[in-house]
């Protein structure tokens, strides 16, 4: 199974992916798992990933142009190595709840990429 994660916070996986179960299951062949920073997909030069909302109002919004990319080019890559189907997933605290029967049905599959934005 392959696993995909896109964030603007890639260190933060660095220590949880390298360590315990996770780590002994990529060492074993049974999972991938590839980190992609979001802000090597932005075009300007400082890479920004967010934006003020639309009609005013406090916090910023991440931009989807970036995001967009990101996704492109890791579907592509994962169709190029031979992976026919993939899903990808939006994490997001107002979503669906993380469960046993949601875990039973994510291993069903054979790639996923998990898209880490933010809601505030």
């Amino acid at each position: 199974m392959r696993f995909d994660v896109l964030t603007i916070f890639p260190g933060m996986f660095v220590g949880p992916f390298g360590e315990t179960i996770i780590k002994r299951a990529q060492e074993k062949g049974l999972v991938a798992i590839n980190v992609h920073d979001i802000r090597d997909y932005a075009t300007d030069k400082h890479r920004t990933t967010d934006d003020y909302p639309f009609g005013g109002g406090a916090g910023m919004v991440m931009k989807p142009e970036p995001i967009f990319s990101a996704v492109r080019a890791v579907l592509a890559q994962a169709r190029s190595e031979g992976f026919a189907t993939s899903e990808v997933i939006l994490l997001t605290p107002t979503g669906r709840v993380f469960d046993h029967c949601v875990a039973k049905e994510l291993a069903q599959r054979e790639h996923l990429a998990l898209i880490c934005g933010r809601t505030k």
